[in-house]
């Protein structure tokens, strides 16, 4: 080639970057990606208040259709064990209640040298309706066993707890686990006024069984009464006539197992 030819071809063209491709690349999302002339112009995300109401009607839809499915739902199912109603006896159903209050009562536990707390419930004086005998009862409150159950004996010494306005104490031959036990009790009422009405209602009951043991003792007499008919006179202990009286009271105030 010649000198000539050389210099007369042309020079190589070299192409230097355009503003537009030296620019960053767009950021999806940013406003430079929708402009006016991408066809997304004013796009700012989804509008929070339709899909709220969107939201809104969802719920209520499910709501619907679970109250339906309730409604629809009348199955009926039979109890396995068809249980019948007993009848119970408590053994205070021919009696009136003079006396009706909850009180707490005590026992002195001999071999503790203290006492003891018996339970929480009703003290009740019970009278029966056709022989007027009148009885003291108490249950505990929430299980009805039997605490506290013996004739309201005369000659029962009825004393105030040494402090207390509103507590008795006496001894008497009780049979409230169904066996004669020889017991000290005392009785904390819920006010003095309660407590008064109590002895009072208590001293009258003693001499309302006055008569019972007073025909206990005849009996009794009566027994001891020789072929020859001579009598033997022999005094006759307030005990034994207690006794006598618990065992004709031994069939009340117990509670059946249903």
């Amino acid at each position: 080639m010649t000198e000539t030819d050389v210099s007369s071809s042309p020079a190589p063209s070299v192409k230097t970057p355009s503003k537009e491709a030296s620019s960053a690349a767009p950021i999806f999302g940013s406003a430079s990606t929708f402009s006016s002339g991408s066809g997304f112009a004013g796009f700012t995300g989804v509008d929070s208040s339709k899909s709220k109401a969107v939201a809104a009607q969802s719920a209520e839809n499910d709501e619907e259709e679970d109250a339906g499915n309730d409604e629809e739902c009348g199955a009926e199912y039979a109890p396995i064990v068809q249980l019948q109603e007993v009848e119970t006896s408590t053994g205070e159903e021919t009696e009136t209640a003079l006396f009706d209050v909850k009180c707490k009562l005590y026992r002195f536990d001999n071999e503790a040298g203290e006492w003891k707390e018996r339970g929480t419930g009703k003290i009740k004086l019970l009278e029966d309706k056709e022989t007027q005998r009148v009885r003291l009862l108490m249950r505990e409150e929430k299980t009805l066993k039997i605490r506290a159950n013996h004739i309201v004996m005369p000659g029962t010494k009825l004393q105030e707890h040494t402090g207390s306005d509103k507590a008795w104490v006496w001894s008497t031959m009780d049979f409230a686990s169904e066996e004669q036990r020889m017991e000290l009790f005392c009785l904390k009422l819920p006010s003095p006024a309660r407590a008064q009405e109590f002895k009072k209602l208590f001293e009258e009951s003693m001499q309302k069984n006055t008569k019972f043991v007073a025909s206990t003792e005849s009996e009794e007499t009566a027994e001891d009464t020789h072929a020859n008919g001579s009598v033997v006179e022999e005094d006759k202990s307030q005990d034994k006539a207690t006794s006598e009286l618990a065992d004709s009271m031994k069939s009340k105030a117990k509670v059946e197992d249903a």
